[in-house]
């Protein structure tokens, strides 16, 4: 068994890696711990965990813990990998992987220098029905990409600290953004950004940080990636993700389960437009984080090449911090890393 202790005791962890933890096999949730005592109390009841904290480091120096799993506010996260590496712990680190640049890189790093595991928890590679959408397009259903674009919305933010630059590292470019990015990542894989433009502004909170984000990347082959973010969608949410190819594109609207909606031939051959719909069963809509740490925990046993990794974290960071730089600028950034 694979001993887990969650560094964080809110609504994340309580969603969705507390809850699947207790379900994969070969996981065994040994501790958690929270600054709020209450918390972390009250999650070890709900989740059956053997040992409540309410300091971190306790938890880390747990023998019976092997990996670490930080679901805690973002300016934590590299000071808590750091130390678990310290300890000769593998880590695994919800998005963002840090609040910048310079501390992804040193969570990265010191994974390496000490031969740890970190692992970027990043569920977008893992839902289902995007993992399908993924395998229409390497399959060249859509011919050769040339666009894709993601759409993530809410209304409201998720707790009051995110409205907080200093531990949040931004707004919704940092929370919300990121995984859009993600996915362009995801689908240009093997292909390099190198621009970006951003543009960002607060129009509905009161608050510092930026609650509304559209991001526009160059990858070296001329194709363009974009992401439309927001905490500002009033009303309602948003979940969309999009492929565009020289014979077709498709939608995947995660938020109304819809099925993956393709059109293909069409224009671009000359030929008349057919629509296709590729159903997808129910389980395809899910969110992909029992995927995501089921993929981890093979990872741990087996040794298989990880998907998700702390490298895959640092990419996204470098793309966060040329989208905030381009904000500042309002002119695009050029991505040199």
């Amino acid at each position: 068994m694979i001993g887990i202790g969650v560094v964080g005791a809110g609504f994340w962890s309580r969603m969705t890696h507390l809850p699947a933890f207790r379900t994969i096999e070969g996981f065994e949730l040994m501790a958690v711990a929270s600054a709020n005592p209450s918390n972390a109390r009250q999650a070890a009841e709900q989740y059956h965990v053997p040992a409540a904290h309410d300091d971190y480091r306790t938890l880390i120096r747990d023998p019976n813990v092997q990996v670490v799993d930080i679901c805690t506010p973002n300016h934590l996260h590299a000071e808590i990998a750091l130390a678990a590496f310290a300890e000769g712990k593998d880590v695994i680190c919800i998005k963002p992987l840090a609040t910048n640049v310079k501390d992804a890189y040193r969570m990265v790093n010191e994974a390496e220098k000490r031969g740890r595991k970190l692992f970027y928890a990043e569920n977008v590679p893992f839902i289902p029905a995007l993992v399908r959408l993924k395998e229409l397009a390497d399959g060249g259903l859509y011919g050769s990409l040339f666009r894709y674009k993601a759409c993530e919305g809410i209304g409201s933010l998720h707790a009051s600290w995110f409205s907080d630059p200093e531990r949040a590292g931004g707004g919704a470019i940092i929370d919300m953004a990121v995984h859009g990015l993600s996915f362009l990542q995801w689908m240009a894989s093997g292909k390099k950004a190198v621009r970006i433009h951003a543009e960002a502004g607060t129009f509905v909170h009161d608050q510092q940080a930026e609650d509304t984000s559209v991001i526009v990347i160059r990858f070296d082959d001329g194709s363009i990636g974009q992401t439309e973010d927001s905490w500002s969608l009033a009303g309602g949410y948003d979940s969309r993700f999009e492929i565009f190819g020289t014979r077709g594109h498709a939608l995947a609207d995660l938020l109304y389960a819809h099925p993956i909606r393709s059109v293909v031939g069409g224009a671009a051959e000359g030929g008349a437009t057919v629509s296709q719909l590729h159903p997808v069963d129910e389980h395809f809509v899910k969110d992909g984080h029992l995927n995501l740490l089921t993929h981890f925990r093979d990872c741990l046993r087996a040794g298989a090449a990880c998907r998700s990794s702390g490298a895959d974290g640092y990419e996204i960071m470098t793309w966060v911090d040329a989208a905030y730089r381009s904000v500042r600028s309002g002119a695009p950034s050029i991505i040199t890393t």
